[in-house]
């Protein structure tokens, strides 16, 4: 059940309890106690405005400082990462940066030398 409220929040997260119960066949009541039990066990941890006639850009850092604490806060105060992730693999973080215009990606990517190297690669089209 949880996971046909979650499908249906991911649909349209603007959708009332009510409209949402209908589809899952719940009460609108039963609904949002669902959702809330979800935020407090953590399955539900906020909601996001997606921007879908923005630009994204997907960053991978090489991180070339060990300054891991300072470049999360450099992160978090940017308003333009809609999700930034310390990551294995290749690189040390991945991060999606939105914008509404192309000028505003080179001043980030120049702030972010201080912290390493990077890798930018742009979505040309939103599939799912």
């Amino acid at each position: 059940m949880n996971r046909a409220i979650l499908h249906q929040l991911k649909q349209n997260s603007r959708k009332t309890w009510q409209q949402i119960g209908k589809e899952v066949h719940l009460t609108g009541q039963a609904v949002a106690a669902r959702v809330l039990q979800m935020e407090d066990q953590g399955l539900i941890t906020g909601y996001t405005l997606r921007q879908d006639n923005a630009e994204r850009h997907f960053i991978t850092v090489f991180m070339e400082t060990s300054d891991f604490a300072g470049f999360e806060l450099f992160l978090k105060n940017d308003t333009h990462i809609e999700a930034a992730y310390k990551v294995t693999g290749e690189g040390c973080y991945q991060l999606i940066f939105i914008s509404q215009n192309t000028g505003d990606l080179e001043p980030f990517l120049n702030a972010m030398l201080s912290y390493g190297r990077y890798k930018v690669a742009t979505a040309i089209r939103h599939i799912k």
